[in-house]
């Protein structure tokens, strides 16, 4: 599994289309002809995405799945870390998502707290970092101008200030709750996250060190060290004996293949899981498997 960061690695994909863009802000139009599994992202400036067609089955680090329905926005916070499932309609999977820079939303929160209707003194922050909210008539209509009036036209940085800014002030006047707003006055922060509760729910996806760092808010070198006193090894030596040892119950116990092990734990090529498991058992895992079975 690739880690991809979000908007950056968006601009380059062929399925997904600038309406309105300036680098960190933008307004991206996306589409899949078929379902997609498990992509790994992490947002860089703040999203809000919204489902035209098909829904998102979006993952955050704890594990708990948010499923985006059709006509649904979902908000995603600078620094959060995803798994996403992209699921077709009755045709395609549609979305745009939009991304508001934290100057945009600083520019916005201001303007709110001038008009004395921004809601957020006195409410604890407790968010973290999604929130769905259902878009009414008026949002719908919203949205789908941004293709009818900006695609493949001739844009301007203000034009897309003043989109985005149109978009938060139309959910904010939905979304009475404030929830909204509360998240957007969270800050974007990079949170620092428990190494070992990360890793032990992240060791099989294929990341690198660099993304396990980011994804713990944490630089290379603290990450590095800081995982050296939780387990008195280096993370590459750890991620390999743990996805061995995994793979190992999974023969041993489950009666998997060595190819389903393998794959289990996240190894793409068998004959190197054969190599890894042997440097740690001393046989290969088609003769562990064969003693577990006379045993």
């Amino acid at each position: 599994m690739t880690l991809e960061v979000v908007p950056a690695a968006l601009y380059s994909m062929r399925n997904v289309k600038p309406i309105l863009a300036d680098g960190s802000s933008s307004i991206l139009h996306k589409t899949l002809e078929t379902n997609l599994e498990n992509k790994a992202i992490y947002i860089a400036t703040p999203l809000i995405v919204y489902i035209k067609q098909g829904k998102q089955i979006i993952r955050d680090h704890d594990a708990m799945a948010h499923v985006v329905e059709e006509n649904h926005l979902i908000f995603l916070s600078k620094g959060v870390y995803t798994v996403s499932d992209y699921v077709t309609g009755s045709d395609i999977f549609e979305a745009v998502l939009l991304f508001c820079d934290d100057k945009l939303i600083a520019k916005y929160l201001s303007r709110a707290a001038g008009t004395g209707h921004s809601h957020t003194d006195g409410l604890q922050n407790n968010a973290h970092g999604t929130y769905i909210l259902h878009a009414n008539q008026q949002i719908q209509r919203y949205i789908d101008s941004l293709n009818y009036v900006y695609k493949d036209a001739e844009g301007s940085d203000a034009l897309l200030e003043l989109k985005l800014l149109e978009l938060l002030h139309l959910i904010a006047i939905q979304d009475k709750s404030f929830r909204f707003l509360r998240e957007l006055s969270s800050g974007g922060s990079r949170k620092r996250r428990p190494i070992t509760n990360f890793m032990e729910q992240y060791y099989s996806h294929k990341l690198k060190i660099e993304d396990y760092a980011l994804l713990t808010g944490r630089s290379v070198s603290t990450f590095i060290r800081d995982f050296r006193r939780s387990y008195n090894t280096t993370p590459n030596r750890w991620i390999i004996e743990k996805k061995v040892d995994i793979a190992h119950q999974l023969l041993t116990a489950k009666n998997y293949s060595v190819t389903d092990a393998a794959a289990e734990v996240g190894y793409e090529n068998t004959s190197h899981f054969i190599k890894v498991y042997k440097q740690r058992y001393g046989v290969t895992p088609k003769k562990a498997k064969a003693f577990a079975a006379e045993l």
